[in-house]
This record gives structure tokens, C-alpha cells and sequence, in this order.
């Protein structure tokens, strides 16, 4: 399984309050298409790479107020595709409390329905 990391320092990170969803995406890349896990969806290049996500209802899916969400001080993502056709996303996400961090987590696992090659990626945004 190939692997690479991408750091998207140039990023831009969104959250919409009213509809609970945060977008974080890089502004030089453009998706071509889109993968939903478990409300969680994934954007796609050209290349079938892995450049984007939006995650809704993100306060509830990572158990924090929507006014902590919306500045979060990291995220990591971590996309794997396996040989056996499945994805799996692992998220974890570092948010400040009373001035301590807080870190929560998501995962989910899901089918490959887009017949992606065997890899893993990890985006990292602080």
C-alpha cells in the first residue's frame, strides 16, 4: 500500500454554523469527485487522490460545541483504502478548552464503492 501526507498549510477551513458542517479543502486543488462515509464525504482529484472533506454535523460527531468547533487547532485525517475493498477514515481533531487541548476522535470504515487503488493518506491541517 502506498502512502503519502499531505500538509495543507494553504488550506481554507470552513464551518457552518446553521447546518453543522465543516469543509476543509486546499485552495490550489480542485476535486473531480465526491465519496460518502456515514455522513462524512471525501473529495477526489482527477487522480482519484484524496484532496478534501466535509464532515456534517461535525459538533455532534465529535462531541464538542459548535462554538469550539469552528476553531479548531488541528486535524488529522488518515484515509486508507485495503485490499479487501474497504475505506476506513480515521479523524482526530485538537480543540481548546479552558486553555487545555482537547482532543476527540472519529472513525469509520466503509465498502470502496469507487474501486480505489490500495493506499493511505493522511492530511494534516494546524
Amino acid at each position: 500500500m502506498s502512502g503519502n501526507v499531505v500538509h495543507y498549510k494553504n488550506s481554507h477551513f470552513d464551518y457552518d454554523w446553521l447546518n453543522d458542517s465543516m469543509y476543509i479543502y486546499p485552495q490550489d486543488r480542485k476535486y473531480k469527485s465526491s465519496l460518502m462515509l456515514d455522513d462524512i464525504i471525501l473529495d477526489m482529484d482527477e487522480n482519484n487522490k484524496f484532496v478534501g472533506i466535509e464532515i456534517l454535523d461535525a459538533s455532534r460527531k465529535f462531541k464538542i460545541s459548535k462554538c469550539k468547533i469552528c476553531e479548531p487547532v488541528e486535524l488529522n485525517v488518515n484515509f486508507e483504502t485495503g485490499e479487501e475493498g474497504t475505506l476506513t477514515l480515521n479523524l482526530k481533531m485538537t480543540f481548546v478548552k479552558r486553555n487545555n487541548p482537547v482532543i476527540r476522535t472519529v472513525s469509520v470504515t466503509g465498502s470502496n464503492e469507487m474501486n480505489l487503488s490500495p493506499r493511505s493518506t493522511t492530511l494534516t491541517l494546524a
